[in-house]
């Protein structure tokens, strides 16, 4: 069948704006072409529904024989909602709702089947304020923009509206804006503005070691976004995009949290599993050690980044309190718990690069970065073709050079027996070494859900939070960065505080008193 012959998948969008004429809402009509849904058949998920995305109530349903009577009941084991008709369909099939802006996992709902359409998104801006922009990850509206494919290009992607900022400035046809953007509103903060102006030539670099030509037809957008004071220093990666999101404490970030940060989300593109499909351990550690390399081998920054992001790798997993954990264990803890969710990224990144070292020394003379060449590369062609792409395989492809250790070396990992780099780190001239360092295992000294509740909970007698004069039930305005304890050694928590009616702040280095055996990059003539 021809493309043109496939079904049509339409999203038409009209954005809304307030009285100020900031971004109020979508309204938002998918129609597919005759989808000839018997009754009780679903018609649409929406996969995530939150804060929430989508108004529930006002949703209406139509089709060629008027309005659709519909039902919604909650997904198995997600935050969802899905929709069913209460009749046999009859023709095109309309699905009319207000939704907030957000990526299309939250404000598109599309069947959910593997079957092959005509994605088109088409943009109303009629009645938006001038200088309204709308951007779809795969194009600018507001004309129509198609995309061949399944039903989940539609959400695992971006949408924008609004007085939209981007680099380069505006659109033109036959320059890079066909394949690239990237976009925000208002100000960018200083730190965030360097990230935009190194943006593009990193991803063709990425592009170039995925041996990828980027194209109209294989873009690649990345979007901004201010929370406000919502903590928020994180980003969600999508089909061809990501969003960083960011929020008023940004200026407690340093340039190196925000390179990693960038790399870490760019490489997603080639590497692991839909977003929908949860938390996959060894790709994260893949995007971790591609982190530490991309920024300092395309020169974008020195040889200090590629040292302190080493450090910062060791220091989030020796000193985690949970390291000896079992990693079934672990798995368990993840959704729920932060600390556990920071160890299985460390441990990932631990197992995956002392895996690229030990084989740079094993391939000397032979293939200079092996793991990339052997392993990483060929798993990015393999998903890209669908074929399997884990642990086994990555196991089966390292196997030639590393022989049974490689299968040791996971066995070694679900154990949770701690993971060793080694001390010689990549050879060359041999300038730097892995130092064995005692360091405090990290302790912020209550439960780490008081942060986030806003109220000292589980506070521990003789931590140092406790010796700092924090007490329980003490009423949390305001605190610094978490994952800034987590990654950096020395960095202290600020914690402002009111304690009967009385506002105070607080500062304490959030560490135990029990020592880790960490390791610390340091040059040979400093050891």
């Amino acid at each position: 069948m021809s493309d043109q012959g496939k079904p049509k998948l339409k999203v038409f969008i009209k954005p809304q704006f307030d009285e100020a004429h900031e971004p109020d809402g979508l309204d938002v009509v998918l129609s597919i072409e005759s989808p000839d849904l018997a009754e009780g058949s679903p018609i649409v998920p929406f996969l995530s529904i939150d804060k929430p995305a989508v108004i529930k109530d006002g949703v209406k349903c139509s089709d060629e024989e008027g309005e659709l009577p519909t039902t919604h009941n909650a997904l198995d084991n997600s935050a969802g909602l899905s929709w069913t008709v209460g009749r046999q369909t009859c023709g095109e099939v309309k699905f009319e709702y207000r939704g907030l802006l957000g990526s299309g996992l939250a404000i598109i709902p599309t069947p959910p089947a593997d079957k092959i359409y005509r994605n088109i998104v088409e943009w109303d801006l009629s009645e938006a304020p001038d200088g309204t922009r709308a951007v779809w990850t795969f194009g600018e509206g507001p004309a129509p923009v198609e995309r061949i494919g399944t039903a989940s290009i539609l959400s695992d992607s971006v949408y924008m509206a609004g007085p939209v900022h981007s680099n380069p400035p505006t659109p033109i046809t036959g320059s890079i804006s066909d394949y690239y953007g990237y976009y925000w509103f208002g100000n960018l903060p200083p730190t965030v503005e360097v990230i935009k102006d190194m943006h593009h030539a990193l991803f063709l670099k990425i592009c170039d070691f995925f041996e990828e030509t980027p194209s109209a037809s294989n873009p690649y957008r990345g979007f901004a976004r201010h929370t406000g004071p919502r903590k928020s220093f994180n980003g969600s990666s999508f089909t061809r995009s990501h969003i960083f999101d960011y929020e008023d404490q940004i200026a407690e970030a340093e340039d190196y949290d925000l390179v990693r940060r960038l790399a870490y989300e760019v490489a997603y593109n080639w590497l692991g599993p839909p977003v929908t499909d949860g938390i996959d351990w060894l790709y994260k550690g893949i995007k971790n050690c591609l982190s530490i390399y991309f920024p300092f081998r395309n020169k974008f920054r020195t040889g200090h980044y590629f040292e302190a992001t080493i450090n910062m790798l060791c220091t989030r997993y020796y000193t985690s309190p949970l390291i000896n954990l079992p990693h079934e264990e672990l798995l368990k803890l993840v959704p729920t718990d932060e600390s556990a969710k920071e160890l299985l990224l460390a441990r990932a990144s631990a197992f995956v690069v002392s895996m690229d070292i030990r084989t740079r020394w094993l391939a000397v003379g032979k293939i200079m970065w092996p793991v990339e060449d052997l392993a990483i590369k060929p798993f990015s062609k393999r998903r890209a073709t669908g074929e399997p792409h884990g642990i086994e395989e990555w196991i089966e492809l390292l196997q030639p050079l590393l022989g049974e250790e490689t299968r040791e070396r996971y066995e070694d990992m679900l154990a949770g027996r701690v993971i060793l780099i080694d001390v010689r780190l990549f050879g060359g001239g041999g300038s730097h070494i892995l130092k064995q360092t005692d360091m405090e295992f990290l302790d912020f000294g209550m439960d780490r859900e008081s942060f986030e509740e806003g109220v000292v909970r589980g506070l521990k007698a003789g931590s140092r939070a406790e010796q700092a004069g924090l007490k329980e039930g003490d009423r949390i305005v305001k605190s610094s960065y978490l994952w800034r304890c987590v990654d950096h050694f020395e960095e202290k928590m600020t914690v402002a505080i009111e304690r009967e009616g009385v506002e105070m702040e607080i500062m304490y280095w959030p560490r135990g008193f029990e020592m880790a055996k960490s390791w610390q990059m340091v040059k040979v003539d400093e050891e």
